[in-house]
């Protein structure tokens, strides 16, 4: 009897977020390809997740052909994890032939569940028993997690490495690492016990539908930002580093476009967090490529902003209209303006409109 339960329900939502994040992150037009390899990273998990969907609801017990659909495509996890981290870091990708051999393991893989899947269910069965479970699956299991902790070790190197270091990269390497290690727990379980059925199993699973959405979301919301363009130095064709100064031009422009100067409680920790960054990386990069600091930045992004508004003859105070774009105090303002402007606001503004509002002392 089919019936969908808590737990298939609870798995299904998060595979179907799964789906809607990963359309979504393809429909970005910046970032295309990286954006796309982690929808695909999505796809394997949400895929893995499928089994115990149905499970939980009966399909297999009404449907005992579904066995060994080709659902399980974990040996990619590693290679497009890695790949995804590569492309976020400002790195390049192998060439594309090169590149494909990496998720070689798991095409053959999927051609394995695949060919067995073609068969009767009786031989299904017999081959689940006296093949499957005893050899391959031990065999499957042991491949994930030494692939999964070799591309760990490799993206986490080449993050450490990097010049931006972003920290949504070091997030979603701890995100996956607990999962290779929650992961290994079900293996050690299943053999302290005899194996787990499909319910002991449910908590791992549940995990895996929270990692979805995690993917999902941190993902898109980085994933609207321009990542780095490696740079070839001179002499180092093999040791691409990122160009600070169109990096810093990334930044202050996403900066600009998402009107974050009118922030009061702005500070580096919360734009490198919104930047998909850490603060000593972002400060190096606004340092290095725009010759600013945060601060500079910043109050540089509120003046202009002022600057505009008394332009066009805004009819609020100056005052109100300092606040309005992110300065926190009258003080704070005056030097700003007057250090970017070489004017007070009362004087610029005078000789737009006289008859003005000002309200600030200069």
């Amino acid at each position: 009897m089919i019936r969908f339960g808590p737990m298939s329900i609870v798995l299904l939502c998060g595979a179907l977020y799964g789906v809607m994040r990963m359309a979504m992150l393809c429909s970005i037009p910046v970032n295309r390809l990286a954006n796309c390899l982690l929808a695909a990273l999505i796809a394997v998990f949400a895929l893995y997740t499928a089994p115990y969907i149905i499970g939980y609801a009966g399909y297999y017990d009404a449907y005992p052909w579904l066995s060994f659909a080709p659902y399980n495509l974990t040996l990619a996890i590693g290679p497009l994890l890695y790949a995804y981290l590569t492309l976020a870091c400002g790195g390049s990708l192998p060439l594309p032939r090169r590149q494909g051999l990496h998720l070689l393991p798991a095409l053959l893989q999927w051609c394995y569940y695949s060919y067995v899947f073609a068969h009767p269910t009786g031989f299904k069965d017999a081959w689940d028993a006296s093949v499957h479970r005893p050899y391959v699956e031990p065999l499957e299991t042991l491949a994930l997690l030494a692939s999964l902790t070799a591309y760990l070790l490799l993206a986490w190197r080449d993050w450490r490495r990097s010049a931006t270091r972003p920290e949504w990269g070091r997030n979603l390497l701890l995100a996956v690492g607990l999962t290779g290690v929650f992961w290994l727990m079900l293996v050690g379980a299943g053999l302290t016990w005899s194996g787990l059925d499909y319910f002991q199993r449910f908590p791992f699973y549940l995990w895996l539908a929270m990692l979805i959405c995690y993917l999902g979301n941190a993902g898109y919301r980085h994933g609207v930002t321009p990542f780095p363009k490696p740079r070839l130095q001179p002499g180092a064709a093999s040791r691409p580093t990122p160009d600070l100064a169109a990096q810093a031009g990334q930044w202050h422009a996403t900066i600009s476009a998402e009107k974050w100067w009118r922030d009061p409680e702005l500070t580096v920790t919360i734009l490198a967090r919104r930047l998909g960054t850490n603060t000593s990386t972002l400060s190096r990069t606004l340092n290095d490529g725009l010759g600013l600091n945060f601060n500079e930045v910043i109050n540089r992004l509120r003046v202009e902003a002022v600057v505009r508004a008394l332009s066009q003859h805004d009819p609020r105070t100056v005052l109100d209209i300092a606040m309005a774009e992110g300065f926190n105090s009258k003080a704070s303002f005056n030097r700003a303006f007057k250090l970017y402007t070489g004017e007070t606001p009362t004087a610029y503004r005078r000789r737009f409109d006289p008859d003005a509002p000002v309200s600030i002392s200069s």
